[in-house]
């Protein structure tokens, strides 16, 4: 196979990245070796030049496809995967947040309510502590009142057996 063919064919490949300038050569070696018509080199160029971009983008296809089995049998994550992984990721922070949030908030209610049942118990307490202090007192004066009523009725009586004593005496006296 001539040189300037083998030119051609690596051109038309795609394996290289080939210029307008470049396929022209290419085909204009081609005519001086006598392998093409001068009439249509520039068909020839065009053909080429749209040969090499099918082939490159065949190339770029199947790189791809390959590269893509390769990384789903590696088990590895492809971008979409990932993309669709950090979405939960966020959305899952997002709720985690909220309810982090909510639970705070209960806790806060839960210990002012608490401290609302404590201070509630601490003034029923006070109220039992003043009820039975009440009690007492009033215990204590109707013990003292009852004592100071027993000793007035008991001075009485004294006073009234004394007089009654007296009064005995007296008439005995008179009597006599």
């Amino acid at each position: 196979m001539n040189k300037a063919l083998q030119r051609y064919l690596d051109a038309a490949s795609g394996i290289t990245n080939l210029t307008t300038n470049k396929a022209e050569q290419v085909v204009k070696g081609l005519v001086r070796s006598g392998e093409a018509a001068g009439d249509q080199a520039e068909s020839m160029v065009k053909d080429l030049l749209e040969r090499q971009q099918r082939n490159r983008e065949a190339v770029v296809a199947l790189v791809k496809s390959e590269t893509t089995r390769a990384v789903r049998a590696m088990g590895l994550a492809t971008g979409n995967e990932v993309e669709r992984l950090q979405k939960q990721v966020a959305d899952l922070k997002r709720e985690l947040t909220r309810v982090e949030r909510e639970a705070a908030a209960a806790e806060r209610a839960a210990k002012q309510a608490t401290a609302k049942k404590t201070t509630g118990k601490k003034s029923t307490a006070k109220k039992a502590t003043a009820k039975k202090a009440t009690a007492k007192k009033a215990t204590a004066k109707k013990a003292t009142a009852k004592k100071a009523t027993a000793k007035k009725a008991t001075a009485k009586k004294a006073t009234a057996k004394k007089s009654t004593a007296k009064k005995a005496t007296a008439k005995k006296t008179s009597g006599s």
